[in-house]
């Protein structure tokens, strides 16, 4: 379903004392994991966010990763590991930035805002709606991955995707993405994102790998 077109406007979700009191402390890069995971889910089981999330005009924009469930955050891996654990075609692009992570002893958000900046912008009110994944690296490169889109009215609080473009750029030079996308199985190319959570500044979100991104609206957003 593609939407009629729209601006981002604020919405009129009005945060309660606790609910901004649980964003706030999500949001500082200091706060431990645990921390968050508790926030997070108080936040999640609290249903004050919007409901419909994914046909709420307010989930477009460019949002930045700040956490994930994860505690391997794989640079070489933007679409997932595969079964046996390998990436489906960057390993050789990025062979130490896993080893640069797992050598941080801070918590993961503060390793991803440090290393890298990883944003998701989402268009829906757009002819052609389309997620894409940016991943900025020390040094200026950056990994861009972009998706075709649909909402569903029969599923308000899920994006799904397919990956069609993929490349890293560095200066005048464009790498294309290892594997064309065609010829990666379906599982490694298509994916949704279930938003459990979503107020004006923070989204909280469930890959159908079973990740949760948790995710702020970037200040070029707002």
């Amino acid at each position: 379903r593609t939407a009629p077109t729209r601006m981002w406007l604020p919405t009129l979700l009005c945060l309660t004392p606790r609910l901004a009191e649980l964003e706030s402390t999500v949001m500082r890069a200091d706060t431990p994991r645990e921390v968050i995971e508790r926030c997070c889910a108080e936040l999640c089981a609290s249903s004050a966010g919007l409901d419909a999330p994914a046909l709420s005009p307010s989930i477009e924009g460019e949002w930045m990763l700040l956490h994930t469930s994860k505690s391997d955050f794989d640079i070489r891996a933007p679409l997932g590991a595969r079964s046996d654990g390998s990436a489906p075609g960057l390993e050789s692009l990025f062979p130490g930035a896993k080893q640069a992570i797992a050598a941080s002893s801070s918590p993961i958000q503060r390793a991803v805002i440090d290393a890298f900046r990883v944003t998701q912008t989402i268009e829906l009110s757009v002819p052609l709606p389309r997620v894409t994944q940016t991943v900025e690296l020390p040094g200026g490169a950056r990994l861009v991955l972009g998706a075709v889109a649909s909402v569903c009215d029969s599923e308000p609080k899920r994006v799904s995707f397919r990956f069609d473009e993929g490349y890293v750029q560095s200066g005048r030079f464009r790498l294309p993405y290892p594997v064309p996308f065609r010829l990666l199985p379906e599982a490694e190319a298509s994916g949704w994102l279930d938003t459990l959570y979503l107020s004006d500044s923070l989204r909280i979100s469930i890959g159908n790998k079973g990740t949760t991104f948790v995710l702020r609206r970037s200040a070029e957003s707002q």
